[in-house]
């Protein structure tokens, strides 16, 4: 008996709680933006543009575009530097005539003291 009156009391309950319910409301002027999505005839460019560029497969293939160009660029640089450093090595090895000349501010060539 316990249990049939536990069930009772719940129902009522449940019951009660819809007693105080409105009906919903929608926003101003909803009704009037609706039709006019729904009558407009075209999407624009920008709007097919940025769908298609949403998707996740343009944007995976874009993003390892980018890191394959990177990775090669890398690669280039790094077989044109070990060429270039042995090209530099040697122009630094070579006399240069002004090595000695040090032009500076500090340096007196008069110095009148009496």
């Amino acid at each position: 008996m316990n249990n049939q009156e536990h069930i009772d009391k719940m129902t009522e309950e449940a019951l009660n709680s819809v007693d105080g319910v409105q009906r919903a409301t929608a926003k101003p002027y909803l009704f009037t933006r609706l039709t006019a999505r729904m009558e407009r005839p075209t999407e624009s460019a920008w709007e097919n543009a940025g769908r298609f560029i949403a998707r996740p497969v343009v944007v995976v293939a874009g993003l390892c575009t980018v890191i394959a160009i990177n990775a090669l660029i890398i690669v280039f640089n790094n077989n044109n530097t070990s060429s270039s450093n042995n090209t530099v090595a040697e122009q630094q090895a070579t006399p240069d005539e002004f090595s000695n000349t040090v032009a500076t501010l500090y340096d007196i060539e008069n110095n009148n003291e009496p």
